[in-house]
């Protein structure tokens, strides 16, 4: 196919060429002429006009021709004047001045005849100069390659492997491809042998790390099951019995079965193994595990991986952990760095981690930072207890006038932040309004004593302050601050 366009392409191409020969040939012819028959048509000399056709008719790519200078003077021939070419005949002495025209009617089927008759002996030509190197390849590539590589296969097919027989390298093959590919089979060849002797003296060995493993995985402190891709349990462990005895769970045959026994959300579970496996051939998580005993649920590290056997058949290897102790830990550790001792509300680490998530999944909010005003005082009058029991009011206070899902934070000393979903101005001023009244109320401390604090309020939304934590916080406190500096104990809205 590709030979076959290559040749049309050529074939047009020669014509092509010679086609514009022809017509670069009558260009020439008329600029060889031009000068007489300019003559001819400035002086209206009929006899020279007639001449000039002559000669230019002696041209076989010429059929017909014609001069006229203010009128006809000669033309001789016949044919579609429509397709004849024109050129302007000038005043021999003023080369500006148009004195005539010269038109030239081509022999188009002799130039298209003669066109196609090179262009066809040029294809002919290089179809066959094609053939003759298309016949000395391959030829050559018989001998050469094709040959000697089916006397390389007779003799591959006839060696068995582990034996010393050996590949002959082809002749005058020594130092070529051919000859480094039979170097290196017979390097393979040389290496199975030395495989199959060095097979035997592994197979003692790997009966003997079978029955270390079999041990290793009897005793192991973790649970450990093997199970094929489709749920068939094959084989566990003792530590997979206690475990599961301790959860009050029967061990089923099916590990599906098992695991929807076992996890509140199974087939959620099963989908995220499933997936990890398919793109890793491993899956790990923590999740926890569902008791029918009266305790707390167990945390435990499960980790799944897939082999696969000599007939391509999946196994799952899953191995369990026992992770609540651990779980315990890491929960109690995360709500003391988080948690402010004395409220009970987020401090400054939880809350701007509980901002930040918001943040983080694109979901605007209103940021409110308070400063208590008259605190203060309070404090040094009455002591560390007395000013303790009036942040414990105002934490109080703001966690019963805001939502569960917001977020109240002890932002350090007397400054509290809260984090809501995302207000519109009047909203936000009046429930920061509120909030106000209510820190204001006055409350008894353990000595008897009534006092009050007032609130400045300053108020932020994302993302008209800001679209950053650290943005908010500081168009709030600027709003704060321009309250205290005027009035205190009262709300306002952060500048655009």
């Amino acid at each position: 196919m590709v030979g076959v366009i290559a040749v049309k392409y050529y074939y047009r191409s020669v014509y092509q060429q010679e086609v514009e020969k022809a017509n670069l040939a009558i260009a020439q012819l008329h600029m060889t002429v031009s000068s007489t028959a300019s003559i001819a048509a400035y002086l209206q000399d009929e006899d020279l006009a007639i001449e000039v056709i002559s000669g230019l008719l002696k041209n076989d790519s010429i059929l017909a021709a014609q001069i006229q200078g203010t009128q006809p003077l000669a033309s001789q021939g016949e044919g579609d004047w429509q397709q004849a070419k024109t050129f302007t005949l000038y005043n021999p002495f003023f080369a500006n001045e148009a004195v005539g025209q010269m038109r030239l009617l081509p022999a188009w089927s002799m130039i298209e005849q003669r066109a196609r008759s090179i262009a066809q002996s040029s294809a002919q030509l290089l179809v066959f100069q094609t053939l003759a190197v298309l016949l000395t390849f391959t030829i050559l590539a018989y001998f050469i390659i094709t040959k000697p590589m089916a006397r390389l296969n007779t003799q591959l097919k006839g060696i068995t492997p582990g034996g010393d027989n050996r590949l002959h390298t082809p002749f005058a093959h020594n130092a070529s491809e051919i000859g480094e590919i039979t170097h290196s089979i017979n390097a393979m060849l040389a290496q199975t042998e030395r495989l199959f002797n060095q097979e035997r003296a592994l197979r003692s060995e790997v009966q003997k790390l079978e029955g270390r493993l079999r041990l290793l995985f009897e005793h192991a402190a973790s649970a450990m099951i093997l199970a094929r891709r489709e749920g068939n349990i094959i084989l566990y462990n003792a530590s997979t019995e206690r475990l599961f005895n301790r959860l009050g769970i029967p061990l089923e045959k099916d590990l599906y079965q098992l695991v929807a026994r076992t996890f509140n959300e199974p087939e959620k579970i099963i989908r995220s193994i499933r997936n990890s496996l398919d793109q890793h051939d491993i899956a790990t998580g923590e999740y926890q595990l569902c008791t029918d005993c009266q305790q707390d649920c167990i945390w435990a590290h499960i980790l799944v991986t897939r082999s696969y056997g000599k007939e391509q058949d999946t196994y799952l290897q899953i191995f369990i952990n026992d992770i609540t102790r651990h779980k315990k830990m890491v929960a109690e550790l995360n709500e003391a760095a988080t948690t402010d001792r004395l409220t009970g509300l987020f401090n400054r680490l939880g809350g701007e981690q509980a901002a930040q998530q918001r943040l983080d999944n694109d979901q605007d909010i209103t940021l409110m930072l308070i400063d208590l005003d008259g605190f203060k005082p309070i404090n040094d009058v009455y002591g560390h207890d007395a000013g303790d029991d009036i942040l414990c009011h105002v934490a109080t206070q703001l966690q019963h006038h805001v939502r569960k899902e917001d977020v109240c934070i002890r932002w350090g000393g007397d400054e509290f932040v809260i984090i809501l979903d995302a207000l519109e101005q009047t909203p936000a001023l009046h429930l920061a309004d509120k909030l106000r009244e209510a820190l204001s109320q006055a409350t008894q401390l353990d000595s008897g004593e009534q006092v009050s604090v007032g609130a400045s309020i300053g108020i932020a939304t994302s993302p008209e302050h800001g679209t950053t934590l650290q943005d908010l916080v500081i168009a709030a406190d600027q709003a704060m601050y321009k309250v205290k500096n005027q009035q205190k104990n009262a709300v306002a809205m952060a500048d655009i």
